[in-house]
């Protein structure tokens, strides 16, 4: 698969955050019984409908975004490292033009493929597709692609585009199956010592800060015909709406399960979170992926021209 499967679903998880609400509304929000509808909307309002005015998350030091990807257990000798490549990422949420609704940008940073950039375009016409520029620092030239199929995969990773940011609320069933609490830690990708390098030696073990957090366990079934899963059933805390483990189902055997360690970005609304990491892991064959943002890489609301949104910063960010 291409590489620009990898650099937009990341911009579409690190980087969508939602707009601050007045206090009270918030607070009425939280407390307001939720339909299964609603509950799936605020959960996709929460980790892709953001307009903050603008967001990044670029190299802080030594600290930098990455992405992990590990072989298939079977494949996993003593010896083989994963891959590993780290990336920096743009989302402007105030564009100029009025026809456009975002602007996102991701740029690779290391290994062979450095410098290779995307650009993601969203218009503001729903029917409209999004378009995708993409800058190939070897062959010093712009791609321009449409919107790629919901399952698309990430270049060497077991996520879909799908899930991180083309599925909308509409495009499942959606049924509550009621509250709880989380019971257990988030999973996070564990390396053995031979499997750890400079940019993985300090990746984030599973999270236990969420137990004992309420959630709504909800039950999405796709709309879609024969397609790669037929349910999920996600826990989703009932004050933030962030969206910490999805377990996905197909003929009834548990296929897949993605953690997202969800933390506050110290906004007047909750809802304003980020991922911290994503974890998602396939049962049949142990392939597993991690995605990996340090919180000293966030900024919010930074004063960059109009201009710096294009093409050319693409071709120029390298140097």
């Amino acid at each position: 698969m291409s590489i620009r499967l990898t650099r937009i679903a990341v911009i579409g998880m690190v980087c969508h955050l939602v707009p601050v609400a007045q206090a009270e509304d918030v607070s009425r929000l939280i407390q307001t019984p939720l339909s299964a509808d609603a509950v799936a909307q605020q959960v996709y309002t929460a980790a892709h409908g953001g307009l903050v005015d603008n967001a990044l998350s670029k190299r802080r030091g030594r600290e930098v975004a990455v992405v992990v990807n590990r072989a298939p257990l079977a494949m996993r000798t003593q010896g083989r490292v994963p891959g590993v490549q780290t990336f920096d990422t743009y989302v402007n949420n105030a564009p100029q033009d009025p026809a456009i609704e975002t602007l996102q940008m991701a740029i690779l940073t290391s290994g062979k493929t450095k410098g290779t950039g995307v650009l993601f375009t969203r218009y503001t016409d729903p029917g409209k597709g999004a378009v995708i520029s993409m800058w190939l620092p070897a062959l010093r030239k712009i791609r321009r692609i449409n919107e790629p199929s919901h399952e698309d995969v990430w270049f060497g990773t077991n996520l879909t585009y799908g899930e991180l940011v083309l599925r909308t609320p509409g495009d499942e069933v959606h049924e509550l199956l009621g509250e709880a609490k989380v019971e257990k830690c988030l999973a996070a990708m564990e390396l053995q010592p031979w499997e750890k390098t400079r940019y993985t030696r300090h990746l984030p073990g599973p999270q236990c800060a969420h137990i004992g957090k309420p959630v709504y366990l909800l039950k999405s079934t796709t709309k879609f015909k024969n397609w790669w899963y037929d349910y999920h059933v996600s826990e989703i805390d009932k004050r933030t709406y962030a969206l910490y483990k999805t377990v996905y189902y197909k003929g009834g055997e548990m296929i897949k399960t993605v953690y997202i360690d969800w933390q506050s970005l110290d906004q007047p609304d909750p809802r304003i979170t980020y991922p911290r990491y994503i974890y998602a892991i396939s049962h049949q064959d142990g392939k597993d992926s991690m995605v990996y943002v340090p919180r000293s890489t966030i900024s919010l609301n930074v004063e960059l021209a109009d201009e710096f949104w294009s093409e050319q910063t693409l071709q120029n960010y390298a140097r």
